[in-house]
């Protein structure tokens, strides 16, 4: 009887109709307004002017609008509008990037220099937020030098196929937004634009995408250029780029990501509201709660915390990560069982912070041997020194051995100081000076936000109080 309500569960012969009433609602939140519009457009022929009048000083330079503005795929609130500056082939990878930087200074208004692929420059124009791109203009995909130089074959390729889907688009990005799993930068590893329109183009609207992607599973392939899709791919899900078939539009989303969608998708389609595309505000939680919380989970509690590297952020969270991983590694090799390991990032600091379920272990540990039929490996177990000599067990050699390492604070230390260039270049440079707080002492730690970043550590459940 229970089976048969579970069955009955994922359908739901109500979808449509709640489909259509529920976005309805949501596409006049998320469609830009006409002043946003007319907001836009004033700022892109203020660009417009400005460009023209500086590219005289490069008659060999063209210029192109690219992404979600000129393609009108943008969510109200998020105008922001790419310039591409294209260069020609013969120039040098050094003078497109000086070059490139000098026009985007000479463009906007309160500037600074972020990267991607290569430098460029972020800034703003009668108050709209724009990236002046530096590129190549290239006659096929397949010779490109950098990955900006692929948008304007996307560019071509999209923007008439997406024309009548364009709410479609929107409607996923707002509906990734929520989940903060949009934006393909290592720190979501989630959805980019681009992988959006693609997947609107391939399954025809947001509604039948939100249907067929409950039943996804990892190593899905997808080809949109050709209509097709099956099973098999490395990768959790491949996305084939119709401007290059080797690449993977969606190359830098995570599983974890794609699981997470999947699931969304299945609740919404369970269940649609509207609150599928609101952002879910941070469990609350107070100093008391996480007092209390840590008192009854038992475990022990570690925080590294150390100055944050002047960096740009792709490189900065692939370093976390690998830090993360590297010292959680490190903790189970020392029998310490982890359970959970993560990393927040302030303006000034980074924090690494770390669960074990054992918060110190005995000084004796059990050493594995060979079976008693390996008689060279056997010979060189027993003739090893060690305070305890070696016994039979189980038809396999043991010993007993003395620990080094007792408590995981000490593994997280002698980590650090043994292996620093393993977390990272620039990370490496700047740990030595690392902190480590422990249990009730991470309390202490003001950072704004760290509150909530703990209470989604420990999975909390909105707490009252």
């Amino acid at each position: 009887m229970g089976r048969g309500k579970r069955r009955a569960s994922f359908s739901n012969p109500n979808f449509d109709s709640e489909f259509d009433r529920i976005v309805r609602d949501v596409i006049k939140e998320i469609v830009p307004t006409e002043q946003e519009v007319s907001m836009g457009q004033k700022a892109k022929d203020e660009l417009e002017r400005r460009v023209k009048e500086i590219l005289r000083d490069y008659p060999e330079l063209e210029y192109r609008f690219l992404g979600s503005f000129p393609r009108n795929t943008w969510i109200k609130g998020n105008l922001e509008i790419d310039l591409f500056i294209l260069f020609p082939e013969k120039k040098e990878e050094r003078d497109l990037e000086r070059i490139g930087l000098e026009i985007g200074r000479r463009i906007l208004d309160e500037t600074e220099e972020r990267y991607a692929a290569h430098p460029y420059i972020h800034g703003k124009i009668m108050d709209v937020e724009v990236d002046v791109v530096p590129c190549y203009a290239l006659k096929s995909a397949e010779k490109i030098k950098s990955a900006v130089d692929r948008t304007p074959f996307h560019h071509d390729w999209v923007k008439d196929r997406i024309k009548g889907k364009e709410d479609d688009i929107r409607l996923l990005k707002a509906f990734l937004k929520a989940s903060d799993i949009y934006g393909a930068e290592y720190k979501i590893r989630g959805f980019s634009g681009y992988l959006c329109e693609l997947l609107i183009l391939h399954y025809g609207s947001f509604r039948d995408l939100i249907k067929k992607a409950c039943s996804w599973k990892r190593g899905l392939v997808i080809d949109v250029a050709k209509g097709e899709e099956h099973y098999g791919g490395d990768a959790p899900l491949f996305i084939v780029d119709p401007v290059d078939s080797k690449r993977n539009v969606a190359a830098n989303l995570s599983l974890d990501s794609m699981a997470k969608f999947v699931e969304k998708c299945r609740d919404f389609y369970l269940e649609p509201s509207k609150g599928f595309f609101k952002k879910k505000e941070p469990v609350k939680v107070s100093g008391e709660n996480l007092k209390e919380e840590l008192k009854k989970r038992g475990s022990k509690i570690l925080a590294v915390i150390f100055d944050r590297p002047d960096i740009v952020e792709d490189n900065l969270y692939t370093q976390l990560e690998r830090a993360k991983t590297k010292l959680f590694e490190f903790l189970e090799e020392n029998d310490f069982m982890p359970l959970n390991a993560a990393y927040f990032v302030s303006q000034k600091k980074c924090v690494l912070v770390f669960e074990t379920q054992v918060k110190e272990i005995s000084k004796v540990k059990k050493v594995l041997g060979p079976p008693f039929e390996e008689w060279e490996h056997v010979k060189r177990f027993r003739e090893k020194k060690r305070l305890y000599k070696p016994f039979i067990e189980g038809g396999r050699y043991y010993a007993f051995d003395v620990r080094k390492i007792t408590k995981p604070g000490e593994a997280i230390q002698e980590y650090i100081r043994t292996n620093p260039k393993a977390l990272g270049k620039n990370i490496s440079e700047i740990i030595a000076s690392y902190t480590l707080l422990e249990d009730e002492e991470i309390l202490s730690l003001d950072f704004d936000g760290f509150f909530a970043f703990l209470a989604e550590f420990f999975k909390l459940r909105e707490v009252e109080g």
